[in-house]
């Protein structure tokens, strides 16, 4: 399904070549990239970074041409843009770091902009979810009807109230209740920014227990009718499965006058802004946790899809020393998005199980995936990164040819038995992958524990 013009179908043909055949790729057609990123839709401009992220881990020399033409867009478009700018810069400059640096100092920039650029370039992570300072929108390219952003207060509130948060809550948080409303039915309260799909708001509407708070999604573009009907099943889907306690709840869901859905407000972080922070007591807790929803959810036939440590967002518990309540969010969005941007897999580059990067070779999206990407996510908490890092490309080409090392390579206390569940959770065949989700959270009960010891 494509509901942008020409020039995305342009762009995300040029990305699945990329993703297929990055060598085939001339200096020539690079330079025909410099258009992309003068378009007004982010998808465009983040297909085209994308794409050049990949063409550079295997065929550097395509780009180089286009580095000056690409640099002088920094002049010449708007800073909503200068993003997408800097993030395929950024892909360049680990190849190409001198030519980048003599590109941006030949720029008519003042020095703070100078510096700005130069500083968002050198920090940028090639993995594609770098440190780069977005001027809207969500916070990285893949976020999709994703998350938002948390509360700027957050680690105060931490320090003041939850001193060293050491144990689980007792109960579960309560959530807000679902109610059978209008779009115009959620009052808003503040903007939550706009990202590349999707309009943010924290909004409030009423019961009769009263006012709650909670977060209303909105696509930004129209969609044809069919669309309305597959994002009424996902939002349907998913409101069938958030009573567990560990997945963010829907309270409510409409395609008029444009596809919107309203969940649970989360005021943490989310599990990607705490990587590495996370105690392993704490961090057991949370994987059984994230598991245990996706059992209950695979059986009720409900499936993720593209599930990262983005979609794993802390609730407050409201209980002294008591950990923050991870849960689940955008069940079934990461598929629906692929539809809705034809983009190939709607993960990002280093999160993308194989099945996603050559559905030919390994099959579709299933209820596998689910259990592939619950391996990256144990592994990532666990390991302290992902089993391949690097440049798009290169990490897109050992997903599907290389064996995953260990995660106790990176971290000696993990054991063995550990290792044997997470390995099989990431094979490349389905095949060879736990059957079922119960089978793999079984398995790693008796490895790793179903809670804190």
């Amino acid at each position: 399904m494509k509901i942008q013009g020409s020039t995305q179908r342009i762009a995300e043909s040029a990305l699945r070549q990329a993703i297929t055949d990055p060598e085939s790729f001339e200096s020539g057609q690079i330079q025909q990239f410099v258009r992309f990123f003068q378009h007004g839709d982010k998808t465009v401009r983040l297909t085209a970074s994308w794409a050049v992220g990949l063409i550079v881990s295997e065929n550097p020399e395509a780009v180089s041409t286009s580095i000056k033409p690409l640099a002088s867009l920094l002049e010449s478009e708007p800073k909503s843009s200068h993003s997408d700018i800097i993030r395929a810069l950024g892909y360049i400059e680990t190849v190409h770091p001198k030519r980048v640096r003599e590109a941006i100092e030949e720029l008519n920039l003042s020095g703070d902009a100078h510096k700005q650029v130069i500083s968002a370039v050198d920090s940028y992570e090639p993995s594609g979810e770098g440190k780069v300072n977005m001027t809207a929108g969500p916070a990285t390219e893949y976020e999709g009807l994703g998350a938002v952003a948390p509360e700027t207060n957050t680690t105060k509130r931490r320090s003041t109230e939850q001193q060293q948060p050491n144990r689980p809550p007792t109960d579960p948080p309560p959530t807000p209740p679902p109610i059978d409303a209008r779009r115009g039915e959620f009052e808003p309260v503040t903007s939550k920014g706009t990202g590349s799909h999707v309009e943010l708001w924290q909004v409030t509407y009423e019961t009769g227990a009263g006012s709650h708070t909670a977060l209303l999604k909105q696509l930004r573009h129209s969609a044809p009718p069919a669309f309305d009907t597959e994002f009424t099943e996902t939002l349907t889907n998913w409101q069938a499965v958030d009573d567990h306690d560990a997945i963010v709840p829907v309270v409510a869901h409409g395609t008029i006058p444009k596809p919107w859905f309203v969940v649970e407000y989360q005021e943490g972080q989310r599990l990607s802004e705490r990587l590495g922070s996370v105690g392993i007591r704490e961090a057991r807790w949370i994987i059984d946790r994230v598991v245990d929803a996706v059992v209950a959810a695979h059986g009720a036939g409900v499936l993720h899809g593209g599930l990262t440590p983005r979609h794993v967002i802390f609730t407050r518990t409201y209980e002294k020393n008591a950990w923050e309540y991870p849960k689940l969010s955008n069940w079934g969005i990461p598929p629906l998005l692929c539809q809705l941007t034809a983009l190939p897999m709607g993960v990002p580059p280093r999160y993308a199980a194989p099945e996603q990067i050559k559905r030919e070779q390994f099959g579709g999206v299933d209820s596998s995936t689910d259990i592939y990407h619950l391996g990256l996510l144990i592994y990532e908490l666990l390991a302290g990164r992902l089993p391949f890092e690097g440049q798009p490309g290169v990490v897109l080409r050992k997903a599907v040819t290389e064996e995953p090392p260990p995660p106790s390579y990176y971290n000696s206390n993990i054991p063995d038995s550990l290792d044997v569940v997470i390995r099989k959770a990431l094979r490349k065949s389905k095949l060879y992958r736990y059957n079922t989700v119960q089978d793999f959270q079984v398995e790693l009960r008796e490895a790793i524990g179903g809670g804190p010891s």
